[in-house]
């Protein structure tokens, strides 16, 4: 998916994940005729296995979101994984494959609807500043850019957005905000850098969008300019708890 991905989740999105250090997106598409089946394996089952790895201390957080606007040819779910360090995250020993031990069903038969699927690679970033959660998002905006200078633009999102951001953002729905870099893929077909805003409704975030609530009053002529090059809406389906 070049440029595509969609996330971060009732999962991302909490005090919890906002500690990690590396965050991964696995982009799918999954057919009209077959949500109703995948939905049930992620709410019923990958939840109840990501919560597990929560609870050993192998995963920070899970979450699976939908694009509330996709393409025909768009992938409209994503997968969120989100680990404390990248020795962690590059374990081959993935989480999902305790599902025997968790829910009592193997992986190969658990899952073996996966041909249906329509699989993207991988996306990892390392998460350089955020906002803590203030709730739960409800949804969540995602912003990918590839600027020339990413370091200028991360110290002038930390000098100007991040704190206009902190001290505003409760009159306006938003819960939570950050910004992380990519570690792979990288090239000149992909994204470097992503923020995400997440909100406590559809509104709140729409209005984002708009250039409304708490975009306004930001020193637009003092920071670093970036063209996004995407921007999609996502709405929190499932996530994690904090380590139980």
């Amino acid at each position: 998916m070049k440029k595509k991905v969609f996330s971060l989740l009732i999962a991302l999105f909490t005090i919890n994940i906002l500690l990690a250090q590396i965050v991964v997106f696995s982009p799918v598409k999954v057919e009209q005729e077959d949500v109703e089946q995948f939905l049930n394996v992620e709410m019923n089952y990958s939840k109840q296995i990501a919560q597990d790895a929560v609870n050993n201390g192998n995963l920070l957080g899970w979450a699976l979101l939908k694009n509330t606007n996709p393409g025909p040819d768009d992938f409209n779910y994503i997968w969120v994984n989100a680990y404390p360090d990248i020795n962690t995250a590059a374990n081959k020993n993935a989480w999902w494959n305790n599902s025997e031990k968790v829910v009592g069903i193997k992986p190969d038969v658990l899952f073996s609807d996966g041909s249906k699927y329509k699989f993207d690679k991988s996306y990892t970033y390392k998460m350089e500043m955020t906002i803590p959660n203030t709730a739960n998002a409800e949804y969540v905006i995602l912003n990918f850019a590839t600027p020339d200078d990413v370091d200028a633009v991360a110290a002038s999102s930390k000098k100007y957005v991040l704190p206009h951001f902190k001290k505003n953002m409760s009159d306006h729905g938003m819960v939570g905000w950050g910004m992380a870099t990519k570690i792979t893929p990288q090239g000149k077909d992909y994204s470097s850098i992503m923020y995400y805003d997440s909100y406590d409704s559809l509104a709140n975030a729409m209005k984002h969008l708009a250039g409304e609530g708490v975009i306004k009053g930001l020193p637009f002529d003092k920071l670093e300019k970036v063209t996004w090059e995407m921007r999609p809406l996502m709405k929190v389906i499932a996530g994690t708890e904090a380590k139980q």
